[in-house]
């Protein structure tokens, strides 16, 4: 599956940052940017199973 991050605005103004693809904390990390920059400090954070997953190149990372 390829990495992308979805932006929704609604038509109240309610931004989503949402990301999919990513494994780990690789998610925080690719859409922290984007958040800080749409929204300022989010007032939720949910997160999905794949952040508990760790990312197959952080493990051969880890290995070395």
């Amino acid at each position: 599956m390829s990495k992308r991050i979805e932006i929704t605005i609604d038509e109240d103004g309610e931004v989503t940052v949402e990301a999919f693809g990513y494994k780990g904390g690789a998610c925080v990390k690719a859409t922290q940017p984007l958040v800080d920059a749409l929204i300022g400090a989010p007032t939720e954070s949910v997160k999905k199973p794949e952040f508990y997953q760790a990312d197959n190149a952080q493990k051969q990372q880890e290995k070395h």
